[in-house]
């Protein structure tokens, strides 16, 4: 990186290949940046008050992880950042007005925005704290009025954990589909069950969209039905339904295991039918004062009843279900990232190493999918179906998030603990833009961290 003296751009980014994501080609093309926009896309010569030279690099459109639990904190979001992050969409626990507000104060690290939780905000607001207690018809009404008022303030969609809140009804889902429906924003849907049992629910999510019309994005496939063999048929459910003109996609991680506080409904009693092969000798400790230990069945009820908020890693996926649905034009990948605490060392390594494993592993190793696609499932793809117009692509007056990485070098370093650091930073990425500051440079955060900015739909 180097400092220039002719300033017609704040950063030039020179000799990189740039990935058109539009058109689904590399080409060789120098950038530049001006305030928070791409102002250059071109052949000619450029230079800025910030040169980079990306030889050998690829140049992409910022990283946009729509489903993550980032929710505005600092940690978190710096584990993002580092690879490759620059857009979050989270809101489905933490994310609270007063966070929202210091974001708008005095911005962030990446880019925040929130869709709005059926489960953790919209129940609780009507006063059902029972997950097992189905909503009256009033209470629904206020869920719907509550969800429009959200949607007027720029929620990006409507999240559901059915799996955690059980008591949900169709005819809930379906009032606030309606209202997703007349503002043209999606349902997230978490499944109630996963594994084989998950694949008889599919049904559920596709009435709503027959009856509504509603966009529905299925959230993380690989954690709920890439386990006991269920992947291809749940792949099959979806192209089914989407081959009769309903818009339904999905998204996955892109590890073999999935993170969850012990004391939700996940793990009730008979969860191990739900996973084949699966015990509670499976749930590694990635919190509090057993962290690091896997669970026997004492400590297990122990946790359940005392500690809840324990995370666990539940190691009960099957490795070649990630294959199967990247290969999907319809799957995207998101992190599902921050789930329980934020602290250096806690929790699972999707914050960090998600998309360094999508691009180094799946890409350059094991050649599931191609560079192109890859990068498509994490930029432009999301930004379409969230409706983040001024993201997702390298195009001329469009936001200057940016990420340069070397994919010879990209890889993941994240591993679950007792295996390793779950915040581990990744290799091979060069430097992340954000809104046209430099924010990572060299794997290292720079003293101008907090140019992301909190984002709403439609930009209200």
């Amino acid at each position: 990186m180097e400092r220039g003296t002719l300033e017609r751009y704040d950063v030039a980014i020179i000799n990189g290949k740039v990935a058109d994501v539009v058109r689904g080609n590399f080409i060789k093309k120098n950038i530049g940046v001006t305030k928070d926009k791409i102002t250059a896309i071109t052949t000619a010569e450029i230079r800025g008050k910030i040169t980079i030279d990306a030889a050998g690099m690829v140049v992409s459109p910022g990283f946009i992880d729509f489903h993550s639990h980032v929710d505005g904190n600092k940690y978190s979001a710096t584990c993002l950042v580092k690879q490759g992050g620059t857009t979050t969409l989270g809101g489905e626990r933490n994310l609270n007005s007063k966070a929202i507000r210091r974001i708008e104060e005095e911005g962030f690290i990446v880019n925040q925005g929130f869709s709005i939780s059926q489960s953790f905000v919209l129940r609780n607001a009507v006063g059902i704290s029972d997950a097992d207690r189905p909503a009256t018809d009033q209470e629904i009404k206020a869920m719907a009025d509550l969800a429009t008022r959200f949607m007027e303030y720029g929620a990006f969609g409507i999240c559901f954990g059915l799996e955690l809140v059980p008591g949900t009804s169709l005819k809930e889902i379906l009032s606030l589909a309606e209202v997703a429906k007349n503002y043209d924003r999606p349902l997230l849907i978490h499944l109630r069950k996963d594994g084989r049992e998950g694949l008889k629910y599919f049904d559920e999510i596709i009435k709503v969209t027959e009856e509504t019309g509603v966009s529905v994005q299925i959230l993380q496939l690989m954690y709920m039905v890439g386990i006991g063999g269920a992947m291809p048929a749940a792949l099959e459910i979806i192209e089914e339904a989407r081959s009769r003109g309903l818009d339904i996609t999905a998204d996955s991680g892109v590890y073999d295991a999935f993170s969850a506080c012990i004391g939700t409904g996940i793990f009730e009693d008979g969860w191990e039918k739900e996973y084949s092969n699966t015990s509670v000798n499976d749930l590694l400790i990635a919190s509090g004062i057993h962290m690091g230990k896997y669970c026997d069945a004492d400590l297990f009820k122990l946790l359940r009843e005392q500690y809840p908020e324990t995370l666990v890693t539940a190691f009960v996926c099957d490795v070649e279900a990630i294959g199967m649905a990247l290969k999907k034009d319809y799957v995207y990948v998101s992190t599902n990232a921050a789930e329980g605490p934020h602290y250096p060392g806690i929790g699972a390594p999707e914050v960090s190493g998600t998309f360094p494993r999508l691009l180094g592993r799946y890409v350059r190793e094991d050649r599931e999918i191609s560079l192109m696609d890859a990068i498509r499932k994490i930029t432009i793809l999301p930004a379409k179906r969230f409706g983040l117009e001024d993201k997702g692509s390298i195009e001329l007056n469009k936001n200057a998030d940016l990420v340069i990485f070397d994919i010879n070098r990209i890889i993941d370093r994240a591993d679950f603990i007792g295996r390793g650091r779950p915040d581990a930073s990744p290799e091979g990425i060069e430097y992340v833009i954000v809104n046209g500051k430099i924010v990572v440079n060299k794997n290292e955060l720079t003293e101008n961290c907090y140019s992301g900015k909190l984002i709403r739909r439609n930009g209200v």
